[in-house]
């Protein structure tokens, strides 16, 4: 499995971890589902559908359940492609965080359920598109691991 660290681990700082479960698919015309959201500082961001492990809880039910709730999909998460971390500090929340990305391909079903979560409208974007526009380094570095390993055209983050 493909592994890749982002940002700088600061020597004596303490961090929160998170650790999440994320997919993509690729829809018949190549686009991939993407939540955009408000950040904490107002402005919006681009996410890859997924998010944080409850208790008790594997990657594949994780995945399966926030693409639920993010965006009512039904999905069928498939292959492990990469995992991805990033060290980074939350100015909003003045803590230190490290996000654990374990990225996965998914088969994307139909819509099933009206989405629970606030303020997140899903949107379809090409592989450059989502490169370009994720707010997170580790999430578009696992697109383009996504995309080399189905042979899929997409252009390198500058990260």
């Amino acid at each position: 499995m493909l592994e890749r660290t982002f940002g700088v681990k600061k020597h004596g700082a303490e961090y929160k971890e998170r650790v999440g479960a994320y997919g993509i698919g690729f829809r018949a015309d190549g686009k991939i589902p993407v939540i955009q959201t408000h950040l904490l500082t107002g402005e919006i961001g681009c996410f890859l559908l997924g998010g944080g492990l409850d208790d008790g809880e594997g990657h594949r039910e994780c995945l399966v359940r926030e693409c639920l709730e993010e965006a009512g999909l039904r999905v069928n998460p498939t292959e492990l492609v990469c995992k991805g971390d990033y060290y980074h500090f939350v100015e909003a929340l003045r803590w230190d965080c490290h996000n654990i990305g374990y990225f996965y391909l998914m088969e994307i079903g139909g819509f099933v359920a009206r989405p629970t979560e606030p303020d997140h409208t899903l949107v379809w974007l090409t592989p450059r598109e989502a490169v370009e526009r994720l707010y997170f380094p580790h999430q578009a570095w696992a697109v383009e691991q996504a995309c080399r390993l189905c042979g899929i055209p997409c252009p390198p983050a500058q990260l």
